[in-house]
């Protein structure tokens, strides 16, 4: 039983992986629909995705490199927040320099507002699924 319960603690499985992949863009989504309400925009599923987008791209191309993925990491709450802030810390950049690139403004207001509530939320949304998958 315990090599069993061993190497589960090694590799989280296909479905792990691709239900914290999906809460995380789910988070950056969220992010997009709870700017929008706050001001009065209209909310669609196009201007959601074109928001949320470059800061989803940005961090799948950063968590993987810091082992966000990696059971020892995404089933420990400790060190899944501690991972989570620093992973944000860089691919938030990341994905505001996207946003740059798709065209879009990044005013200095937007981006402090959108690396705080991002990081809140995947703060929020990876210490519950490591809590959830220790």
């Amino acid at each position: 039983m315990s090599g069993l319960l061993s190497r589960r603690l090694k590799h989280l499985s296909g479905g792990h992986v691709a239900a914290l992949a999906v809460g995380d863009v789910a988070v950056f989504a969220a992010f997009a629909f709870l700017g929008r309400s706050a001001h009065n925009e209209g909310v669609n599923i196009g201007e959601i995705a074109t928001i949320a987008a470059p800061f989803a791209l940005g961090w799948l191309a950063v968590s993987p490199w810091t082992g966000m993925f990696r059971a020892e990491v995404a089933t420990q709450p400790k060190t899944a927040l501690g991972r989570t802030a620093a992973t944000w810390a860089l691919a938030g950049p990341v994905g505001l320099g996207l946003r740059a690139l798709f065209g879009r403004d990044v005013p200095l207001s937007f981006a402090i507002t959108t690396l705080i509530i991002n990081c809140v939320l995947l703060l929020i949304w990876r210490g519950l699924a490591a809590w959830r998958l220790r």
